[in-house]
């Protein structure tokens, strides 16, 4: 199968890599704060004397850090003064990024649907990346962007979005105390509101410009515990204990609107075995089947072309709990080992 890769220009190349400096840059001071500056502190004064407290912003509980004296007031005064300096830093940033939207629109580099980047632009300022990931079609814009390059529109992805819960990947005490009744529906929620629950799947949300978001938790009949994150009913889908253990792959992207978001999702090996195994056993549509087996392909064709660091026998050597059919199928078939 013959593919076309529009590689980037220099100037796209240039956008890309200075979007993503500051995109980082904004990410280490968001998670900095959130982690060691979502808190107050104060002066509480009992029986006479003045105890300093600190207090979370999410949870409102309050510690005791001693009475007041030298050592407590220097601990006050750092805190506001490195606080007070962190905040106005992060202002800097947010105005950089905006900034950065509109050279990411005006040298034509934002093209990923923008529910997708603002989704994950929250996900990345909760710290939840390797909680939440992508699987399905919108996995080739991280695959694109890694190699600077765009691939043909017809293969890119439609008005689905298939959003992995990781069962295996437990919330830091961080996290639940910055979302203490949030679950990744209502994160979904907030992102845009007009989403409504389809009638026909609890797990299935659909907007106003008719765009699809499925937030997918597996379950076998095995498992026992409870994973109330996603906020939705969890499914018993057999086959998918690969997804939970397979190698994740991050990468930053920039949607229609400009705005940069990091997008975690499979390594693309495993997509490309997995979307050969799908478009064989699991399609009953033939565009559809044709369509994975095409995407598998094109994955391929992209990993040899522009992932040099990428030796697809080592990674192969290395996959957990896929199908061994599957595997050998992808080999024999889409790899082509003999040429």
């Amino acid at each position: 199968m013959d593919f076309e890769f529009i590689e980037y220009s220099d100037d796209q190349r240039k956008t890309y890599i200075n979007s993503e400096m500051q995109y980082k840059s904004y990410l280490q001071k968001q998670l900095r704060y959130n982690k060691s500056f979502r808190y107050r502190m104060g002066w509480n004064k009992t029986q006479e004397k003045e105890y300093l407290f600190k207090e979370c912003l999410d949870t409102k509980k309050r510690e005791s850090l001693g009475k007041k004296d030298e050592k407590t007031l220097d601990i006050y005064n750092s805190f506001n003064k490195q606080k007070k300096e962190l905040k106005a830093s992060l202002k800097q940033s947010k105005e950089l990024l905006l900034k950065n939207e509109k050279i990411n629109k005006f040298t034509k580099i934002s093209r990923v649907p923008n529910v997708l980047v603002n989704l994950f632009r929250r996900i990345n300022e909760l710290g939840l990346d390797d909680k939440v990931i992508i699987i399905g079609t919108n996995s080739m814009y991280a695959y694109e962007a890694h190699c600077g390059v765009f691939i043909e529109e017809q293969h890119l992805a439609t008005f689905d979005i298939d959003v992995f819960n990781k069962r295996d990947k437990k919330i830091s005490i961080t996290i639940k105390e910055k979302l203490p009744k949030k679950t990744l529906k209502s994160i979904l929620l907030d992102v845009d509101s007009s989403f409504k629950k389809s009638k026909e799947a609890s797990y299935r949300f659909v907007n106003n410009d008719d765009i699809v978001v499925e937030i997918i938790t597996p379950i076998s009949k095995k498992q026992l515990e409870n994973d109330n994150f996603s906020g939705v009913v969890n499914l018993e889908i057999d086959g998918t204990k690969w997804l939970n253990s397979s190698k994740l792959y991050k990468q930053m992207v920039i949607g229609s609107n400009g705005k940069c978001a990091f997008i975690t999702t499979i390594n693309p090996v495993e997509y490309a075995i997995y979307k050969k195994w799908l478009g064989e056993h699991e399609r009953k549509d033939f565009m559809k089947k044709q369509r994975d087996i095409k995407q598998s392909a094109l994955i391929t064709k992209l990993i040899q072309d522009y992932m040099p660091t990428i030796d697809i026998i080592d990674e192969i050597d290395k996959i957990k709990y896929m199908s061994k059919d599957a595997i050998e199928q992808y080999k024999s078939e889409v790899l082509l080992l003999d040429k």
